[in-house]
């Protein structure tokens, strides 16, 4: 199989819709350049979330590279590893980023920056982030019938 980076990116695009699904998050790929800087849409009633998805072929690469100064709302770093039949997730509110990140590197195009994730890194800064879904759920909606219920017994 090609190993090439539109390869991989789109392999991991499939996979965090897949895993977004499998936690019944209404979820969609977005396609073509219409929508510049995520990759994955989050529908609920209240909002949408915009997804980031960067894929590395790991344990060869270590090093998320890209611009992550907006556009998105959450990222998604796959850890895609051919040999094995589980990728890793790591999932990170936008906001939380700028202090993962290296310092923008101005000389190269558009100020990109680089997130690591090596091993030690993994087991110190990034650990908490890994198959962290719960913050792309949305929060559970009181159905009327409960607010009535709890209404009622305040009133014995």
């Amino acid at each position: 199989m090609n190993n090439n980076r539109s390869v991989s990116a789109a392999i991991g695009e499939y996979l965090v819709l897949g895993e977004l699904l499998k936690r019944n998050i209404e979820a969609y790929l977005a396609h073509g350049e219409t929508q510049k800087g995520w990759d994955v849409v989050i529908v609920t009633n209240e909002s949408t979330k915009r997804v980031q998805v960067k894929t590395i072929d790991w344990p060869n690469q270590l090093a998320v590279n890209g611009n992550f100064a907006g556009g998105f709302d959450y990222l998604v770093v796959v850890l895609l590893d051919r040999l094995n039949p589980r990728s890793r997730f790591f999932v990170f509110e936008h906001g939380e980023l700028d202090v993962l990140l290296s310092a923008p590197n101005m000389l190269r195009t558009g100020g990109k920056r680089t997130l690591t994730m090596s091993q030690k890194s993994m087991d110190s800064r990034v650990k908490q982030h890994e198959d962290n879904w719960k913050i792309l759920q949305p929060p559970p909606t009181e159905s009327k019938q409960e607010v009535l219920h709890a209404g009622s017994e305040n009133e014995v």
